[in-house]
């Protein structure tokens, strides 16, 4: 389900990646990671496991959900990987 935004970008909206300038490539690229995070939760509801932490498996707080539908990682884990890259 990953999808290349530049590639199906008509060339006409200057938004195929060998026609971007160095600011629009890093605005096409948060889009695609933006898309690519949806992209991911559709899957996630398809298998039914949508709502659960990719990491520990435990339930993902409505309010997390709510904040932020793509959200894939609890509280507990998202404040750890925090931790781990300090």
């Amino acid at each position: 389900m990953k999808t290349n935004v530049s590639l199906r970008a008509p060339s006409g909206l200057g938004l195929a990646a060998k026609e971007c300038g160095p600011t629009a490539r890093m605005s096409l690229q948060s889009y695609a990671r933006k898309l690519a995070r949806i992209e991911a939760a559709l899957s996630r509801m398809d298998k039914g496991c949508y709502g659960f932490c990719l990491t520990c498996e435990g339930r993902i707080g409505l309010h997390r959900l709510e904040a932020d539908p793509a959200e894939a990682m609890c509280e507990t884990c998202d404040s750890g990987k925090d931790e781990d890259v300090r």
